[in-house]
Parts: C-alpha cells; sequence; structure tokens
C-alpha cells in the first residue's frame, strides 16, 4: 500500500494479530507497516482522536462506545476531532 496514511487509520498484522495506528498528523508517502515479514492490512476502523480545549492535550480512543464515553482533562469535556 503507497500513499499517506491519514492520521488514526489502523493496520494490523495477518500473522499476530499486532496492530498499530498512525498518530503524525502528516507523513511521508512511502508509510507501509510490516509485521512478521509480511504487509500489515488496514482495518475498517479508525482511532478517534479527543483534544483537550484547555491544555491542548490529545488521546486517541481505539474503541470507544456509546455516548457515556466522555474523556475529560483540565475538568473540562475533551472535544471528539475530525477524520483525516
Amino acid at each position: 500500500m503507497t500513499g499517506a496514511s491519514p492520521r488514526g487509520n489502523i493496520y494490523r498484522c495477518p500473522v499476530c494479530g499486532a496492530e498499530v495506528t498512525v498518530l503524525a498528523r502528516e507523513m511521508g508517502d512511502d508509510f507501509r507497516p510490516r509485521c512478521c515479514n509480511r504487509p500489515m492490512t488496514l482495518e475498517q476502523r479508525q482511532v478517534v482522536f479527543y483534544r483537550c480545549p484547555i491544555c491542548g492535550a490529545e488521546i486517541g480512543a481505539l474503541r470507544p462506545h456509546g455516548p457515556e464515553f466522555k474523556p475529560r482533562c483540565c475538568n473540562r469535556d475533551m472535544v471528539m476531532e475530525e477524520v483525516g
């Protein structure tokens, strides 16, 4: 797979099941993760990023479930960021 990979993409190893995610907002055109000497496959799901409106801290939620998931920082709700 060639081309820039958007932030939040998840890649999985078809052999051992290891997963990695893209954290950078921008990256080069040659990102092709490998594990167990095989190319990793792009998953359908993505990491959901949240940012603190006060201090700018960021988190990535691997599997946020339901409306009850509301991360907080600096005593405020964190804001979900747009994908991509």
